[in-house]
């Protein structure tokens, strides 16, 4: 299936990729009562976190990501987006976080990942690509979830 294209080429924002919809459908149906998610990484693809504060409207969403123009731009479209860095990260972001989540994250930022989860007592939800194989590898903590041919890696607070 094929999105439309805006004439700078980036997607239609008024029609997300199918994709990033059924991350939200995902994480809204396991996190009905979140009071707070963050994701991490977000880069230009800010569609989960767009239909999440209208799937939980109840819920803090928050984006976070390196680039400061891509936080500009994503301010842009009613966000709460942050600049920070996973690998030195700013602790009152996330406190308090039900749910940390992040869409096709680098592999070495999983451990920094789980690592923040377990200092907050926050979960955290991984969305792999596809072909990420090698997350197969990840220690027993994670479970796999797997739903309408979704695949995430999912580590429940301690």
């Amino acid at each position: 299936m094929r999105e439309e294209k805006s004439s700078t080429g980036r997607l239609n924002s008024t029609k997300p990729p199918k994709y990033f919809l059924e991350i939200a459908h995902l994480i809204s149906n396991l996190y009905p009562n979140a009071r707070k998610i963050v994701e991490v990484g977000v880069g230009r693809s800010p569609y989960t976190a767009i239909q999440l504060k209208s799937l939980l409207p109840g819920a803090e969403i928050i984006v976070t990501d390196v680039d400061r123009r891509v936080v500009r731009e994503l301010a842009r479209w009613n966000l709460n987006s942050v600049l920070d860095d996973i690998s030195n990260p700013n602790l009152e972001i996330y406190e308090n976080a039900d749910l940390i989540y992040s869409i096709r994250p680098p592999f070495e930022l999983i451990p920094k990942l789980a690592s923040l989860g377990k200092r907050i007592g926050a979960d955290v939800l991984i969305i792999p690509l596809s072909e990420d194989a090698y997350l197969s590898a990840l220690s027993e903590e994670w479970r796999m979830i797997q739903r309408d041919g979704l695949i995430a890696y999912l580590l429940k607070r301690c």
